[in-house]
């Protein structure tokens, strides 16, 4: 099965270089990309990626506010003891900036192609982010909760499998280890169509 998404983001190992090289089509796909991005921002969607610790119950305000709202669905993933081994501390997060952010634009608009959305707010952390803290938020807001909800899987999905994120466990003996991709992961994501 294939993903609904574009290849656009090929990428090497975690702290490599971008593989990524630009084509025509992918210049009007950014195009297209950028005309979405900007008419979601002014609707209130938000996708965020930053080093400071997600403000959970601020990022809930602003869209409780909004009158065409009926339900909200999100997801807080936290960093657990339990990964590869029992003994995680902290994650270390990396991304490519300016990519993540488009690829993370990409996911958004497809939830938004397929589900009617009044909001959609991504916040991802990146940096050290201990045990216990929230690593991603993903907020959505709908008319109607089905919609929230299935919109809500839909991102965290394919932010699991297409985002350039990457993630070091830290053991509480001070080794780390990269986090592998799933495949777990990419069977949700497929499951979309």
């Amino acid at each position: 099965m294939t993903s609904p998404l574009p290849s656009r983001f090929p990428f090497s190992e975690p702290g490599g270089t971008p593989a990524a090289t630009a084509t025509a089509a992918d210049d009007d796909g950014a195009a297209e990309l950028a005309g979405f991005t900007r008419r979601a921002i002014e609707a209130g969607f938000e996708v965020r990626v930053q080093h400071e610790p997600i403000a959970l119950g601020a990022e809930f305000e602003p869209i409780l506010r909004k009158p065409e709202v009926g339900a909200i669905a999100n997801f807080i993933g936290v960093v657990r003891r339990h990964g590869d081994s029992d003994d995680v501390i902290a994650l270390e997060i990396e991304h490519y900036p300016g990519m993540t952010e488009q690829s993370l634009w990409t996911i958004v608009e497809e939830a938004s192609a397929r589900w009617p959305l009044e909001t959609v707010r991504i916040v991802h952390r990146t940096g050290r982010v201990a045990l216990g803290q929230a690593v991603v938020l993903v907020i959505v807001a709908a008319p109607h909760r089905q919609a929230a909800l299935d919109a809500c899987a839909f991102l965290m999905d394919f932010l699991k499998t297409y985002a350039p994120f990457w993630k070091k466990e830290i053991h509480g003996d001070g080794h780390a280890a990269w986090v592998a991709a799933r495949t777990r992961d990419e069977q949700a994501a497929e499951r979309w169509g």
